[in-house]
């Protein structure tokens, strides 16, 4: 049960963040930095998935 709550959590966020940046203009440094954390987030993600598959 504790984990659906966290990956409803980490959806409901996702969600959020999406629509907020919807809302900026594409040219904007705000919308260039939530990009590049997005990007890191996504990298480090895929990192810990592979970890836990190889083991």
């Amino acid at each position: 049960m504790q984990m659906k709550s966290v990956l409803l959590t980490v959806g409901i966020g996702a969600v959020a963040g999406a629509a907020t940046m919807l809302l900026i203009p594409r040219h904007s440094e705000a919308y260039r930095l939530a990009d590049d954390a997005a990007h890191s987030l996504k990298e480090g993600a895929e990192r810990v998935i592979d970890t836990v598959r190889s083991h």
